[in-house]
């Protein structure tokens, strides 16, 4: 794994990762230049970033196909299924902000290869900064002997980027982090995530680690971005 030195909040960001992002497969085999590319990216987003996040805990109720929390209905097998035993949820959301935009976008006004570079990194910095809160969050609920399920996105299964809106919406994550959703789904600033973490008081084979377990749930077997 290549690392970013340093003592920074992104400081362990994997450039594999960046590159698996930015569509460069075969990280062992890159040119140093583009491992060194890389790596530069992920400080000059790294330095951009003013990441914030923002959740809180509903009631769930699962009725078939249809996930009910907090009185809304989410129609989704494959949520349903992941939720399948849990009590209750959390709403999550979290961004990088808007800075990370103006950098991509600057960049790609007159060097796009470096800014799909950017956009690589900002892509696996996000998911960082989302696995590091969840991991504090997996402590907390832990000392309360209850268990987090991995995080699960609109877009992952049949779950549609739809619910986007309406989970930001429950989270009142505009106010709280400046994240907004289009009537498409489209979120602003791009690199942004909302998820439902599913809360039991059981530890199942689904649970620990809620930044695991999110390809494996996907039935796009063939995508470029798919983790082994």
């Amino acid at each position: 794994m290549h690392e970013i030195t340093g003592g920074k909040w992104y400081s362990n960001a994997d450039v594999t990762e960046v590159l698996r992002y930015s569509g460069i497969l075969g990280a062992d085999k890159c040119q140093e230049s583009i491992i060194s590319d890389a790596a530069h990216a992920v400080e000059q987003v790294g330095e951009t970033a003013l990441p914030k996040s923002i959740y809180r805990e509903c009631n769930l109720n699962i009725a078939g196909n249809i996930c009910i929390i907090d009185g809304v209905e989410f129609k989704s097998q494959s949520l349903a299924g992941h939720l399948d035993g849990c009590d209750s949820v959390l709403l999550f959301a979290a961004t990088l902000g808007s800075g990370v935009d103006m950098l991509i976008n600057r960049y790609s006004a007159f060097k796009m290869s470096y800014a799909v570079m950017l956009q690589g990194a900002a892509a696996a910095l996000t998911e960082l900064y989302c696995d590091n809160e969840c991991a504090e969050l997996e402590r907390r609920y832990e000392n309360e002997h209850r268990y987090l399920r991995p995080r699960f996105s609109p877009g992952y299964g049949d779950f549609p980027l739809e619910y986007q809106h309406t989970l930001t919406n429950l989270l009142n994550a505009y106010k709280y982090t400046g994240i907004a959703v289009s009537n498409g789904g489209q979120m602003t600033p791009m690199k942004s995530v909302s998820a439902v973490i599913g809360i039991s008081l059981t530890r199942s084979s689904a649970s620990g680690n809620c930044a695991s377990g999110k390809c494996s749930k996907c039935p796009n077997s063939g995508c470029l971005f798919r983790r082994a």
